[in-house]
């Protein structure tokens, strides 16, 4: 039991054995019990039972039984009530004498069994003190203070009239008080008091209370106030101005107007408590506050915390508020709180509508001595907090995976004290060891002398200009993978007088890119000495064929320089006439994107001097930046095309030659041929002659004449084909009888070659009529197919020397003519570059070596192809083709 409480109590027995001996006295009619005046005046039975129910009322309350303090209190009241009533009425009710009404009226007073003036105002007092204490009231703790002070005053005004009457009052009919009286008023006033023992009216007299005027006159007021009406009383007594009835009418008055103000000052006092009181009770609605208690059970759920979960009051009141809102506590390991927890607490609670939020709980206990300790709790959402805490978390991990991921490093360097400091992975990225580099001395030692000073002069500048960042680019030279090449930017921050004291930035390894720099740029030089130096003229043009390069090469074939047109359009490098087809080409090229990239185009060009001449060109397309840049090469093919025209001229003149050459090889034996039909004719006109001039018949001579003139025609014949082989003709190409062209130059080549006993065999195909071919160039062929195989069977047995000449179809269009001979064959080491220029199979006294390789060109230009191989039976076998001619064609 608390201390205060057992003073209380001690308080209260005190009164009690005071006012229960007096009651005790007129019950069991024992005079020196109820009889403690001087006069021997009793305590009347009335004020010994107010006095003994506010001792047993003051018992109750110290016990926590508030119904019956109240109804205790109540009867003390009540007599109070009446008294003051009679007395001021100056009325009796009769009740006066209820109790022991013969004993009472023994005694020769006034009014007998009345409570006196003081004893009606203390049981006013005291049952209204008692009252405002049941109402437990924080705000009107100072009211209770002040009554039981004011009570307390009152009991020691009645110790200073006992004492005055000792010595002024001796005469029986003046009534002193009794001690009783005394003990009794002072053991309650004083119970009272301990009761209220925290004297939060005290606090109201401090410097900065707004009522501290009134409260330092009210207090004095309370204490003096109950004295009045009695020094008034003794005063008139004294001077017998008035007579007993009246002079106790004027103290009652005084005692009411005192009682009165008093009452007045308190009401007031609880009014605007009250009020304010009911203003703060309204703000607090609106704030989100609850009460529970300790085992979490609601018992007041503000209209705040309506708003913030959206259950209502009387849908909370009652239950576990934790258990309501499903709160748990992310720092909590038990997750779900039962109670509420001391101290701030953030919890994750959901509202009615399922959406959860995140609030701080405050608690605070409020324990009260005749009520349940009780837990305040005050609510803050933080869920917007919580989110914008969380947003900038996930910012700063997206942040931190941002520079992981892209490599960079942060660090700050203090220039006063030259401490450097790295984000963590920095130095290892940098390949060098972790807390190497911890201030700038140590950071120089590892950096190239060139591009410390560099960078010093720059951060010089920014100073100078107080700029607020700046950039930078330096090498690290003792890393363990090799020099690192890092660059990025610094933010500046000076003092009040301009001076860099700090710099924060951010650090990146462009080792690579350096390197794919520097790649860059020789490539670029490289690339310039070639275009420079490169025989093909280089044009760059965009989409809208504007000039943007214009090379060496292209200088000198069109007579431009480059300043002059870069920036024009492309088509005044081409003839007026073709500008705007060739520009219709061009846009042509550009829709048809890359399928035409790489193609030979040939055109004609105009040079500054007006000179046309003809060029061909190869274009290439980049797409840079979403634009399209087009390359195109020119080639002058002005000294081409004269250099072509020199060899076609001089590879008909070889062919003339190869032929004449021929020609002369076969000379002797073409002599040798002519000669006979010549001398056949000489012998049949001799022989004609000699008929004739003998007489004979006429149709022997027509016959000798007839002969003769045949071999003539057979000698002319030879020469016929002699001389249009040896032609320089122009070449005609047309459908021939390859079975004829190929027996006319079989039979030139037989002229006079009969000593050689080479027979010919020929396997011709039925399906083959026509070919379309020049007939000379491809006799030509045969010829020196013809001859290259005489010449390899000159030194085989006369018996077994055989040419076979063959046709065959391949295809629709191709017909196929084989050439083959039963020789040596074609040594290996001739086979390969067998159709090369002065290659030659008839060994060091054969021919010039051209005749193969004129051979081949002939038969390309025809289409066909020419082909050598050794028979496996033994010899060689040469073929070519030849495009064939049906009947309809």
């Amino acid at each position: 039991m608390p201390k205060t409480t057992l003073i209380a109590a001690g308080f209260v027995a005190i009164a009690s054995v005071s006012s229960m001996s007096a009651l005790l006295g007129w019950i069991f009619d024992v005079p020196s019990l109820r009889e403690y005046g001087f006069d021997g005046r009793p305590i009347w039975p009335w004020t010994a039972i107010g006095y003994s129910t506010l001792a047993l009322a003051f018992l109750a309350a110290i016990l926590r039984r508030q119904i019956l303090a109240t109804m205790l209190w109540s009867i003390p009241l009540s007599l109070g009530i009446l008294s003051a009533i009679q007395t001021l009425g100056g009325i009796d009710l009769g009740i006066d004498q209820w109790l022991f009404g013969d004993m009472v009226r023994a005694y020769p007073v006034p009014h007998p069994g009345r409570p006196g003036t003081n004893p009606t105002t203390i049981l006013l007092l005291l049952s209204l003190a008692g009252f405002a204490a049941m109402t437990r009231q924080p705000r009107d703790s100072d009211v209770r203070g002040l009554v039981a002070t004011a009570t307390l005053g009152l009991a020691g005004t009645v110790a200073l009239l006992l004492l005055f009457s000792l010595r002024t009052y001796g005469a029986a009919e003046h009534h002193p008080p009794a001690p009783s009286s005394f003990v009794t008023i002072f053991a309650l006033a004083s119970a009272f008091i301990v009761i209220n023992s925290d004297f939060s009216w005290v606090g109201l007299l401090s410097l900065g209370h707004k009522d501290r005027r009134m409260l330092r006159i009210m207090l004095p007021a309370v204490l003096l106030m109950p004295v009045v009406p009695s020094l008034i009383e003794a005063l008139l007594m004294r001077a017998e101005l008035m007579d007993e009835v009246s002079r106790e009418l004027v103290v009652a008055v005084l005692n009411v107007l005192i009682v009165g103000m008093v009452l007045y000052w308190a009401v007031t006092r609880i009014a605007k408590g009250q009020s304010a009181l009911i203003e703060l009770s309204e703000a607090m609605e609106h704030a989100t506050v609850a009460m529970t208690t300790t085992d979490g059970r609601i018992t007041h759920w503000s209209r705040g915390c309506e708003a913030l979960y959206g259950w209502s009051s009387e849908e909370a009141l009652g239950r576990n508020k934790y258990a309501l809102l499903n709160a748990r506590c992310e720092d909590v390991q038990h997750g779900l709180p039962k109670r509420p927890i001391a101290g701030p607490l953030q919890l994750v609670e959901r509202r009615r509508d399922g959406r959860e939020i995140w609030v701080i709980e405050h608690s605070h206990v409020v324990s009260t001595p005749d009520r349940a300790p009780a837990i305040v709790l005050s609510i803050n959402d933080v869920t917007q907090r919580v989110a914008a805490v969380r947003a900038l978390s996930e910012s700063e991990e997206r942040l931190a995976m941002a520079v992981a991921a892209h490599q960079l490093g942060i660090f700050e360097w203090e220039v006063t004290s030259g401490r450097l400091e790295w984000s963590p992975g920095t130095e290892q990225r940098l390949g060098l060891e972790p807390g190497s580099i911890n201030s700038f001395e140590t950071w120089r030692a590892q950096v190239e002398p060139e591009d410390v000073q560099s960078l010093l002069e720059t951060v010089a500048r920014a100073v100078q200009n107080r700029a607020d960042s700046f950039s930078w680019r330096y090498r690290f030279t003792q890393s363990r993978t090799g020099v690192r090449t890092v660059e990025g930017s610094s933010r500046a921050f000076y003092d009040i007088d301009g001076n860099l004291i700090r710099t924060v930035g951010i650090i990146l390894d462009v080792t690579e890119q350096h390197e794919r720099e520097a790649a860059l740029r020789r490539r670029e030089a490289q690339l310039r000495s070639i275009l420079q130096t490169v025989p093909d003229a280089m044009i760059v043009v965009d989409e809208q064929a504007t000039i943007l390069q214009f090379s060496t090469a292209a200088e000198a074939v069109w007579g431009y320089r480059a300043p002059d047109v870069l920036g024009q359009r492309a088509t005044m490098l081409i003839p007026a006439e073709e500008r705007e087809t060739r520009l219709v080409e061009f846009n042509t090229f550009l829709a048809r994107g890359d399928s035409t990239v790489g193609d030979l185009i040939t055109a004609t060009a105009e040079a500054a001097n007006g000179h046309r001449f003809p060029v061909e060109m190869r274009t290439g397309v980049a797409r840079v930046d979403g634009k399209l840049l087009i390359t195109i090469f020119v080639r002058d093919l002005s000294q081409q095309l004269a250099t072509e025209e020199r060899l076609s001229e001089l590879s008909a003149e070889i062919a003339h030659v190869s032929r004449q050459s021929a020609m002369s090889e076969l000379a002797a034996d073409l002599a040798h041929e002519l000669n006979q039909p010549l001398s056949a004719t000489s012998n049949f006109l001799a022989a004609a002659r000699i008929l004739l001039e003998r007489g004979e018949a006429v149709e022997r001579v027509t016959d000798l004449l007839r002969m003769g003139s045949e071999q003539t025609q057979r000698a002319g014949e030879i020469i016929r084909r002699m001389r249009a082989f040896m032609a320089r003709g122009e070449v005609e190409i047309r459908a021939e009888s390859l079975e004829r062209t190929v027996r006319d130059a079989v039979e030139l080549v037989m002229v006079g070659t009969g000593q050689l006993q080479i027979r010919v065999a020929y396997t011709f195909d039925p399906d083959i009529r026509h070919v379309f071919a020049d007939r000379i160039q491809v006799q030509q062929v045969l010829v020196n197919l013809m001859r290259n195989s005489m010449e390899a069977l000159r030194h085989a047995p006369r018996a077994e020397r055989l040419i076979t000449i063959a046709t065959r179809k391949l295809d629709d269009a191709l017909a196929e003519v084989e050439v083959s001979d039963n020789g040596p064959g074609i040594p290996a080491k001739v086979l390969d570059q067998l159709f090369s220029r002065f290659t030659t199979t008839k060994g060091p006294s054969g021919g010039m070596g051209i005749g193969l390789s004129i051979s081949k060109r002939i038969i390309e230009a025809h289409g066909g192809t020419l082909s050598a191989e050794n028979r496996p039976e033994g010899g060689a076998s040469f073929r070519f083709t030849l495009p064939l001619v049906e009947e309809d064609e």
